[in-house]
């Protein structure tokens, strides 16, 4: 009797550590199983011309639906999970909300609670964790000039993840002297047209040849890039190729590339400026930015 009472006790002991376990083992989404980068991609292919889906709403809705077993998880799967996120409208293409796409799915309210939590969870997680914590000097960077990005986008229709990444390029993270000093995140030099006060600055042009020119300088970061979006609205070239069209940063990036925003070429002559500029944003994940933009649309 006690050997069978002491049978029943372990059993017990043993499915109670089992549930404990597995309960704590859905509480967190297994982030060292992401694929970070196929995620991006494959989510960046159904966004493609349309509207742009955020990867990390997909990867956690995925984890929930998987019992957070998502190390081998199908292109297929993935790309259907983000075409939820996109619904065809009289202009072309709107972003579903999150609310929608979960209600969508018939998700019971523990697991809606669930795919929140993984979110809230993968906040500072993406291709570079350790350079998006919250105390970085990227991610103070990025949050100081976003606000103004988003009215900018607004206005004048550039993304805030091109109007980001060309002031991270252009300013050294806001660490160049044109842009500690002067306020001038891009690099804008001082033409016929400009008005305001400018400086006159020893640069680089073709790489190797030293000159000096002027350049704008603003009272503040914010004037530079309201500045840097009336600039490209004002030159025509940019309409012509289509940058203020572009629904997504991919085609908004080589829209400035095409339009001869940078001649910078890499090693076998090839433009990079648009392959510089997607790397970025997907490094430090500004395409969410766009997302959250397009949902308040």
């Amino acid at each position: 009797m006690k050997i069978k009472t002491f049978i029943i006790s372990a059993i017990t002991l043993f499915i109670s550590l089992y549930l404990i376990i597995g309960y704590h083992s859905l509480k967190h989404i297994d982030k060292n199983r992401i694929d970070v980068s196929k995620y991006i991609t494959l989510v960046d292919e159904v966004s493609e011309n349309k509207v742009q889906v955020n990867w990390k709403y997909v990867v956690s809705i995925i984890a929930v639906e998987n019992k957070n077993k998502i190390k081998n998880i199908s292109d297929d799967k993935i790309k259907n999970t983000a075409n939820l996120f996109i619904e065809k409208s009289d202009n072309g293409y709107k972003l579903n909300s999150l609310d929608n796409v979960l209600n969508k799915l018939n998700l019971n309210d523990k697991d809606k609670e669930r795919v929140n939590d993984y979110i809230d969870q993968l906040k500072y997680f993406g291709l570079t964790p350790y350079r998006l914590k919250e105390d970085s000097k990227y991610t103070k960077f990025i949050e100081e000039i976003k606000d103004e990005a988003i009215k900018n986008y607004k206005e004048y229709k550039i993304l805030p993840s091109i109007t980001i990444a060309q002031a991270i390029l252009e300013s050294s993270w806001g660490e160049s002297d044109l842009a500690q000093i002067y306020n001038n995140l891009f690099g804008i030099k001082a033409d016929s047209s400009w008005k305001g006060e400018s400086v006159l600055l020893e640069t680089f042009e073709f790489y190797d040849t030293k000159i000096e020119d002027k350049f704008r300088v603003y009272s503040n970061k914010n004037q530079s890039i309201k500045d840097h979006a009336k600039f490209l609205v004002d030159n025509q070239r940019y309409k012509k190729y289509g940058v203020f069209e572009a629904k997504t940063y991919i085609e908004q990036a080589n829209a400035l590339q095409n339009a001869g925003y940078s001649t910078a070429e890499d090693n076998s002559g090839q433009k990079r400026y648009a392959k510089d500029l997607i790397e970025l944003i997907r490094q430090y994940n500004l395409q969410l930015i766009d997302s959250e933009i397009k949902i308040s649309d």
